[in-house]
């Protein structure tokens, strides 16, 4: 049976995709709000960045408490909480007060996206759990290749009007508070004492293979946010096209990264996560590294393709890594560590990069991009090899069978 036929998934699934528009229906609509909220364009970009840190701040502290006291008790507030602040910036007439409403929605997102993919570990193992991170990266994949476009359309009207869009989240935390059936533990059993509780996630936390994971995802989102911060530049300014154009080739890659992920729990069963994992930088490295010798923009697509390919291979299976380390009185403090990696990726990638293409071109941008995609491909073939060979143990098995703790 289908895990999409899971209504609890469908619910979490919900949760998840409203949580990634943070960022792909605001980016597009930024220039349409500096005139309307009297700031200038070196302010602007705050309305991402105040969003991002807040989620990172947060994260790591909301995945404890989901642990000791119900997921329930952390999902269903942050995405009431983001959703209604979401909302109210549609009303706001002042800068500051979009950027507090902001930092208030990456409050929600931390405990939203943290606590959904958790519960996801919680509801499935092995290959079927594969397959549900495969579906949900492939919603969230479709949602921010399409979003972008609504966000701008509506944006023409009036800059406020993306923002309405929030007001899904607030029915539906609702919603998840009545309906969501799936409890993994009763906190009254399970909750550790403090001490304790600590003392076995740092065990989970320092163990080489959550290292691997962590670390993999960080660089998976240092080389996205290169692409996605560059690309439509070189687009735009080198090839003469329109953004548009810079859009579609981002669409493309993000549709690609959606066919593939459906197939996660089919590839995961005949290619161990250490090879798949590896499989898909190298993917990202050659599109990475192709994209100075492309001659013109169907190249550019075809790239992107490569790209998505690759980012379509990793995101399910770190995502199926990660909630497989540990057992579930630990799994959403594990999961927030690996969520503050994937925002910390973020926030440093477009300044990283920034720095080189001040001291550089578009062209070295994407060659270091490319270059810098070896250090996780060396780090899992490395992985693989010393748990092939029995040098060490990984702790949870190929198939995720059995958490570190």
């Amino acid at each position: 049976m289908s895990v999409l036929k899971d209504n609890n998934l469908k619910l979490i699934i919900a949760v998840l995709v409203l949580g990634v528009v943070g960022g792909s229906l605001v980016g597009p609509i930024l220039p349409a709000m500096l005139s309307p909220l009297g700031t200038t364009e070196e302010n602007v970009g705050l309305v991402l960045s105040v969003y991002t840190f807040f989620a990172l701040v947060f994260t790591p502290l909301l995945g404890p408490l989901a642990d000791r006291f119900g997921r329930k008790r952390v999902i269903v507030p942050c995405t009431i909480l983001f959703g209604f602040s979401g909302l109210m910036i549609a009303f706001s007439k002042v800068f500051w007060l979009v950027l507090l409403l902001r930092a208030l929605q990456g409050i929600g997102v931390g405990g939203m996206m943290n606590t959904g993919v958790t519960l996801i570990g919680d509801m499935f193992s092995g290959e079927r759990r594969a397959q549900a991170m495969g579906y949900r990266i492939s919603f969230q994949t479709i949602t921010n290749a399409f979003l972008p476009f609504i966000s701008g359309g509506l944006a023409t009207l009036a800059w406020f009007y993306p923002f309405y869009i929030y007001f899904l989240a607030i029915p539906l935390g609702f919603l998840v508070g009545f309906k969501l059936s799936f409890n993994p533990s009763s906190p009254e059993e399970e909750k550790l004492p403090r001490r304790t509780y600590i003392s076995q996630l740092w065990k989970v936390v320092m163990h080489h293979k959550s290292f691997w994971v962590f670390f993999s995802n960080f660089m998976a989102f240092v080389l996205l946010f290169s692409l996605v911060v560059y690309l439509p530049i070189l687009i735009v300014k080198q090839m003469g096209l329109s953004t548009f154009h810079a859009g579609l080739a981002i669409s493309f890659g993000a549709g690609t990264a959606a066919i593939v992920s459906t197939q996660s729990g089919r590839i995961m069963r005949n290619l161990s996560e250490y090879l798949t994992i590896t499989l898909g930088f190298v993917f990202c490295s050659l599109a990475l590294s192709l994209i100075p010798f492309a001659a013109n923009y169907p190249v550019i697509l075809s790239i992107m393709i490569i790209w998505g390919s690759g980012f379509g291979l990793l995101m399910p299976t770190l995502n199926t890594c990660v909630t497989g380390l540990a057992s579930s009185h630990l799994r959403a403090g594990v999961v927030s560590i690996f969520t503050t990696v994937l925002y910390l990726g973020q926030t440093v990638s477009p300044p990283f990069f920034g720095y080189i293409l001040s001291r550089s071109d578009l062209e070295t941008v994407f060659r270091v991009s490319g270059l810098i995609a070896l250090l996780p491909i060396g780090f899992a073939l490395l992985e693989y090899l010393l748990w092939k060979f029995g040098i060490i143990n990984d702790g949870t098995g190929a198939t995720n069978k059995k958490c570190i703790y």
